[in-house]
């Protein structure tokens, strides 16, 4: 009789003991972005967000911390590496401060057609820049998409010799700065928060920006001539602490990256979004400037002579990563 109370308490243990593990091993993933909410970016991560309640039965939540809540790009960056940050959606700038083999991506005027952009990051290099993260101590769960930059100003600057001289807001970044030295402007490296005083007050006359964000800081009211250059995409990406991903067992892996929604969902929403707003800036009087072949050739032949040395300024990851940019770029056109 003994003996059998004494197994009955062992088994009785051993489920209690089974439920408490299991109610531990529910996962929270906490996700920081800089987007606020009702921009493509936060819809594609709430939609991530229901997939994955839903396919885990609710076992894996992720809580989204929109606005930048978490701190700047920047630092959330640092954060995610430290493991302090679980996870966290990114646009290109603290990417490319980071990795100059990414940097590479945004060569200005590199490539015609945003497709090809796509391709090399879907495709032919998708490996070798998530393996960069890697290196680094991060885990890539998906590519995000950040709009085609253009340049704007209060005049028309479609012609590039017209650009000559010309004040011009640099963002603090090394493409910014190759193209606005290669065109011959009065450069002047700004935050891109400063940028809508620096306009207003004649510190600058014009610059560079995604469609989305030049509408949404009120640049086009001050700067109101847009030029559709479409220089160079912009691609960041969902990260996550690559010790913690480790830590997931590998149905929790593969469930995780699975509820994340396609890629082209968040392409079409972004571009569609800027297109939009170009239409509605037409129709309220804007100066939208799509540029003839000749003239973006024009800005091209201004540029492209300093690839070389912008690869170089780079430094050697950049150096090695370059001709496996430009084998890419011929398979994927």
């Amino acid at each position: 009789m003994k003996m059998r109370l004494l197994v009955c308490t062992i088994v009785v243990a051993m489920f209690a003991f089974m439920g408490i593990s299991f109610a531990q091993s529910k996962i929270e993933i906490k996700v920081a972005t800089i987007a606020p909410n009702g921009t493509p970016w936060t819809a594609h991560l709430e939609k991530w967000r229901d997939n994955l309640l839903k396919a885990s039965d609710g076992n894996i939540e992720i809580k989204i911390f929109p606005s930048g809540q978490l701190g700047n790009e920047f630092d959330v960056l640092k954060q995610v590496k430290r493991g302090r940050i679980t996870s966290a959606g990114f646009s290109a700038a603290p990417l490319n401060a980071s990795f100059p083999e990414l940097t590479l991506m945004g060569t200005p005027f590199l490539f015609d057609k945003v497709e090809t952009h796509d391709c090399i990051y879907d495709t032919q290099l998708n490996k070798e820049f998530s393996a960069v993260l890697e290196n680094a101590g991060l885990k890539v769960l998906q590519w995000q998409d950040g709009g085609s930059v253009n340049i704007y100003a209060k005049d028309d600057l479609t012609d590039p010799v017209s650009a000559k001289g010309y004040k011009i807001r640099v963002a603090l970044h090394p493409i910014s700065r190759i193209l606005w030295s290669s065109a011959g402007a009065n450069g002047i490296e700004l935050p891109y928060v400063e940028t809508p005083a620096a306009l207003q007050t004649g510190m600058v006359k014009g610059g560079e920006s995604a469609a989305l964000s030049y509408f949404a800081f009120g640049l086009s009211k001050i700067a109101p001539h847009l030029m559709l250059t479409n220089h160079y995409h912009q691609a960041g990406a969902i990260l996550i602490n690559l010790n913690q991903w480790n830590k997931y067992t590998s149905d929790q892996q593969k469930t995780i990256e699975d509820a994340l929604p396609n890629i082209n969902e968040m392409r079409q929403s972004v571009r569609g979004a800027g297109k939009a707003l170009i239409t509605k800036f037409i129709a309220e009087g804007g100066q939208v400037h799509e540029l003839t072949a000749q003239q973006r050739a024009a800005w091209k032949k201004l540029v492209e002579p300093n690839w070389p040395k912008f690869v170089k300024e780079l430094g050697p990851k950049a150096e090695a990563m370059w001709p496996k940019i430009l084998e890419a770029k011929k398979a994927c056109e």
